[in-house]
């Protein structure tokens, strides 16, 4: 499935006409990271500016707002230039989008042309004749005053630095300084923040539906299936628990079988707003972990099957792309949901080697391979993780590069069989 974040973020070689065409077919309505031109107009670079001074987006030039068969009419190829030559004009300082085309077959050389507009790589804020445009839900308006102090004073390498990784993921440790935990696995991501909400403490409201939305969650779902599979216990819901502030959330999860010392399974949700002095702030932390404690809690290690962990990644990546609670992270951070950014990547991260935690799935030691204790991946941005095959694939991909990082051989295979008894069973 393609979406306007994914044909957005992907390879310029990864923009296909077929690409296009899925994303025109879903009949999504111009919006804050979308615009549709049917041919060259003077005011796209009225759009290309809003749209970098804003959350930056896409517009489809060639593609036509008219309630036809085939939206895609296309634009002559000379369109390109008009477009260059118009933010040059008109941009201040000059400036050019990313402009990939796209032939359209059987046609007189008419293509479509995507636009691509980076709010990190352009040189923020882009005016025209003095104003600064920003981009409103399907519109474009002009930034008022503190909108425009706002965009003079961001930090300038903030929004790129930001959507690279998390800082590292560490485990828990105990009084003694020792690991207290089997392993952690995490996902997270950036929000962009609304210069509206950059100053203010995080809403209490807010947080709880947050909290609230977890609580429906597949995260919260497949923690809850786990924790019957041990015994009967409880679990206590996502709350506040340990370090929070008015800019720093942390929200708990705990659950686990009656009569143990201590809870076997956690999920840690974190919210943080970071302090900076003299420049505003653009973005809000947000992670989503799980972290096991079976030899602590239980004495004795659970074995980590290939299918438990594939579900475990999938409850935290598809909990982050959920519809609440991607609405909830959009009411703290202050703006549409649309631009709530997809998670970056994967940490896997084991008190021991990453073969002893898999042991007994049919995976192979290479010999003198080395092993490890863990991954930090990134996920293609290319990638609509809201889409259950292409999730499916992502985490695939990140099973095996945690396993072959391990010197282990197999889990493709592990896998395949997963995937294969998954839709049997269905």
């Amino acid at each position: 499935m393609t979406s306007t974040a994914s044909l957005f973020a992907c390879r310029a070689a990864d923009v296909t006409l077929e690409r296009v065409r899925e994303l025109v077919g879903v009949g999504q309505p111009e919006s804050l990271t979308l615009e549709y031109k049917e041919s060259y107009a003077a005011k796209i670079p009225d759009s290309v500016a809003a749209m970098a001074n804003s959350y930056g987006g896409l517009i489809l030039v060639g593609v036509t707002e008219r309630n036809i068969e085939d939206r895609i009419v296309g634009v002559p190829e000379d369109t390109i230039v008009k477009i260059v030559s118009g933010c040059h004009q008109k941009l201040e300082p000059p400036w050019e989008p990313e402009i990939i085309p796209v032939p359209l077959p059987e046609t007189d050389g008419l293509m479509v042309l995507v636009v691509r507009v980076d709010p990190a790589k352009a040189p923020r804020p882009l005016l025209i004749q003095g104003a600064a445009p920003i981009r409103l839900h399907g519109r474009n308006a002009v930034a008022d005053r503190s909108r425009l102090a706002h965009l003079l004073t961001e930090a300038a390498t903030q929004p790129a630095a930001a959507g690279i990784r998390l800082p590292p993921a560490e485990l828990p440790r105990d009084d003694q300084g020792q690991e207290a935990a089997d392993f952690l696995v995490r996902t997270g991501m950036y929000v962009p923040v609304d210069a509206s909400a950059t100053w203010r403490p995080l809403s209490e409201r807010g947080v709880q539906a947050f909290a609230d939305t977890l609580n429906n969650s597949p995260v919260h779902r497949t923690l809850f299936h786990w924790c019957a599979s041990l015994g009967d216990g409880g679990m206590t819901p996502f709350h506040r628990a340990g370090f929070n502030r008015a800019r720093k959330v942390r929200l708990l999860w705990q659950g686990g079988p009656n009569g143990a010392p201590s809870f076997p399974l956690e999920a840690i949700a974190t919210i943080d707003l970071p302090d900076a002095y003299g420049a505003p702030i653009s973005h809000l932390r947000v992670s989503l972990e799980v972290v096991a404690r079976f030899g602590h809690a239980l004495g004795s290690s659970v074995p980590l099957s290939v299918a438990r962990l594939h579900e475990l990644v999938d409850s935290l990546a598809s909990s982050l792309v959920d519809d609440e609670v991607t609405k909830a992270l959009a009411a703290l951070a202050g703006v549409d949901p649309l631009v709530v950014p997809q998670p970056l990547g994967l940490d896997f991260i084991s008190s021991t080697d990453v073969p002893d935690v898999l042991a007994g799935n049919g995976l192979t030691l290479m010999p003198d391979a080395g092993t490890s204790r863990g991954a930090n991946l990134l996920a293609d941005p290319g990638i609509d993780q809201r889409d259950p095959a292409e999730r499916r694939a992502l985490i695939d991909s990140w099973l095996q590069q945690i396993s072959l990082d391990a010197g282990l051989l197999g889990m493709e295979q592990a896998l395949e069989r997963l995937h294969a008894s998954s839709s049997t069973s269905a």
